[in-house]
């Protein structure tokens, strides 16, 4: 089974959003997940064709197997791309992405206006978003007669389970995902609850994405 990484990021489909104005310059903060840098690119394209009046588009991101990105974008180094990765370190997020639009307002704001305008934006954004960790889980389908559906299915969020799917045929199977580590505890659940009437098949192992 390959390796899945265990980490915090942005729900996916999330986008966190913010504004900040200082002398009526704008920055506009976006924060989403992403699993690759070209999805980090397109986002940041994205966002220069939803704000084209913008001078400055500066991005950062960080991905789960450790590659980190930022770019100032033409601001004075050190004051906007090292700023937005710090809001994304601090939260110690991966797989997610940042970018803040600036709209000039005609005032310079110097170096430390810069860092912090950035950053408020950077951070605004990130904290607006859904946090979730991603977890490798044990996807299984439960199969039980059509008088157990009903209760089984309320009792799923109290097992630590997540519905994926459903089924009717002659019985009911519930398609769901559980936490690797909580696996042999659902199905102990499964077998008291259903007193043996209710039969899990486990399947894959793959990553989803828990809500915080």
């Amino acid at each position: 089974m390959e390796s899945i990484s265990q980490h915090i990021t942005i729900e996916p489909g999330c986008v966190g959003q913010s504004l900040f104005e200082d002398r009526k310059s704008q920055f506009f903060g976006f924060a989403r997940h992403v699993e690759s840098a070209q999805e980090a690119i397109d986002f940041r394209h994205g966002i220069m064709e939803r704000i084209p009046e913008a001078s400055h588009y500066v991005s950062a991101w960080i991905l789960a197997d450790g590659t980190e990105f930022f770019s100032d974008a033409k601001e004075p180094h050190g004051t906007a791309g090292m700023p937005v990765l710090s809001a994304i370190r601090g939260r110690e997020l991966a797989d997610a992405v940042c970018v803040v639009a600036r709209v000039f307002g005609g005032t310079l704001l110097g170096k430390g206006g810069l860092m912090r305008a950035y950053t408020k934006a950077a951070v605004d954004a990130i904290d607006e978003a859904p946090l979730a960790r991603c977890t490798p889980c044990q996807l299984m389908e439960v199969t039980l007669p059509y008088p157990l559906y009903e209760p089984a299915r309320k009792r799923l969020t109290s097992w630590n389970a997540r519905l994926e799917d459903e089924r009717f045929t002659e019985n009911v199977t519930l398609c769901v995902s559980v936490a690797l580590d909580d696996t042999e505890q659902f199905v102990a659940h499964v077998n008291d609850f259903s007193n043996g009437r209710a039969r899990c098949s486990l399947g894959a192992i793959e990553a989803r994405y828990l809500p915080l």
